[in-house]
């Protein structure tokens, strides 16, 4: 088998070759274009959704005089939640850490690699 550049030449390399880097470096400008133009498109879906489901002067007038809605179930399930994330942290104190406790004298496993016997010394399994 002989190297060299005719033979990429002869398989049309160069033509695959920048046909390749064209196609990723468009889709790489393209990713770029999106993530660009992303906070003016969602200021646009904002406005188009907000348009469609806008609340009417009449009706923010009427619950400003009826008070405050009642607590969905996320906001009490997350209120809960932070009561609950909160306790822990004051009274967990060392009960919080997870760590990995080593026997004594045990050492590291490093340490152990020279005195290790292996299956091909032989023993009472092997």
């Amino acid at each position: 088998m002989k190297l060299s550049w005719d033979n990429v030449i002869e398989g049309q390399g160069l033509g695959i070759t920048l046909t390749g880097m064209l196609v990723v470096f468009s889709g790489l400008a393209l990713i770029s274009l999106f993530i660009a133009r992303l906070p003016n498109l969602l200021v646009l879906f904002d406005r188009l959704r907000g348009a469609a489901s806008a609340p009417t002067a009449a009706t923010a007038k009427d619950k400003s005089e009826t008070g405050p809605d009642p607590p969905d179930d996320e906001e009490i399930i997350t209120a809960l939640t932070l009561v609950l994330h909160l306790e822990m942290e004051r009274a967990g104190g060392d009960r919080q850490r997870i760590t990995i406790r080593r026997r004594p004298g045990q050492g590291s496993i490093w340490n152990s690699a020279g005195r290790m016997r292996s299956l091909s010394e032989g023993g009472p399994h092997a």
